[in-house]
């Protein structure tokens, strides 16, 4: 084989770039990579990083040779790790950890250097080295507000990328005086308003929170309502009042609307209200739900309907 086609296998692996130690290691010399730069069949992208000429600019790309010119033990991290994993949404950052107590910054790069990165912490995604999500989320603290944590680790679990007692467990190990972000990650466990159930979705978390910073009563998460077969979001069981919060994903069909209203014909014949809220009443309107929720709570007797009942 060629030194050209080992360094294009290199660049096949990695988005299209490839580092001036695997140049070398193809069998190319120095003077060879410098031919190659001059004749515009390698394209500089940081010192000692290249782009196979030809290949698409991706930000796949972008982080692969960020943890190249870093040099080994470099992976990608934080809100770059949080926005492969969907933790986030999509981003533009390039923000990578490294090991190494020196290494050069690239431009354009947010760099973090740590001492307790391990092998355990890290992995490859879409060919691009990475944090593990456990590792993510105790990173984030450092990078995001204290709301985007919480909604990042209700994303992950919705999407059972880990458990709240995972999380714990990484978060204890790791745990030390002065390490940015742990302690916003912490807050953020300790005051989670649905402690360590899972969701089905993002909507119950914020949800929980909304009635939480409202100051109402706890309510009893996913409860099963005996005799009628219906697990509800939420549940005040001594007022016989039911909450659900329907996103569209879940509620938006036909099928499941009827099967809504089918399930809170039942409720209503075991003697339960029901009040129903969509995503936008949640997300745009959160004064006129509580407010509602104030008025079902300070008055037990008999509501009009499940349909009546939204905001």
């Amino acid at each position: 084989m060629s030194p050209d086609d080992a360094l294009a296998e290199w660049a096949e692996r990695q988005h299209g770039v490839v580092s001036r130690a695997q140049a070398l290691a193809s069998g190319l010399a120095a003077s060879g990579i410098k031919r190659r730069l001059a004749a515009g069949r390698l394209v500089a992208v940081h010192p000692g990083v290249y782009r196979w000429p030809g290949a698409p600019i991706t930000w796949e790309q972008h982080l692969v040779a960020a943890c190249l010119a870093c040099g080994p033990g470099t992976v990608a991290s934080h809100r770059s790790a949080a926005a492969m994993w969907g933790l986030v949404d999509a981003t533009d950052v390039v923000e990578v950890t490294t090991s190494r107590p020196r290494c050069p910054k690239p431009r354009g790069v947010v760099l973090h250097r740590s001492t307790d990165l391990q092998q355990a912490h890290v992995t490859v995604r879409h060919g691009v080295p990475v944090t593990n999500p456990l590792r993510t989320m105790v990173d984030l603290g450092a990078a995001l507000e204290r709301g985007d944590v919480e909604d990042a680790l209700d994303r992950g679990l919705v999407a059972r990328l880990f458990t709240i007692a995972a999380v714990e467990h990484l978060l204890f190990d790791v745990a030390r005086p002065g390490r940015r972000g742990c302690g916003v990650l912490r807050r953020v466990l300790d005051e989670r308003a649905l402690g360590a159930a899972r969701p089905d979705g993002l909507l119950e978390p914020r949800m929980a929170r909304l009635m939480r910073s409202a100051g109402l009563p706890p309510a009893r998460f996913q409860f099963g309502i005996p005799g009628t077969g219906a697990r509800v979001d939420f549940a005040y069981p001594e007022l016989r009042l039911a909450i659900e919060v329907d996103g569209f994903a879940f509620h938006g069909s036909s099928r499941a609307m009827s099967a809504d209203r089918d399930r809170d014909v039942r409720l209503l014949a075991a003697g339960w209200r029901v009040a129903r809220f969509m995503w936008a009443d949640v997300v745009r309107h959160p004064a006129r739900v509580t407010a509602r929720l104030s008025d079902l709570l300070a008055s037990p007797g008999p509501d009009p309907g499940p349909r009546d009942a939204k905001t």
